[in-house]
């Protein structure tokens, strides 16, 4: 299954085929895993932020 991360301060997102790929770019060459969201592929990375923005 693939993974992505995605910066939680900037658009950007980067796809790894494992979640363990993925967590060890974060942490050994992206800045630390507390910068980044990683998530399954296709899905969003920040679930309920849409939803506050359909309430309005």
């Amino acid at each position: 299954m693939a993974y992505k991360i995605t910066h939680r301060s900037r658009a950007q997102e980067i796809r790894f085929p494992t979640q363990a790929a993925a967590e060890r770019y974060a942490e050994q060459l992206a800045g630390g895993l507390g910068k980044w969201t990683v998530v399954e592929a296709g899905q969003d990375p920040r679930p309920g932020e849409h939803d506050e923005e359909a309430r309005y």
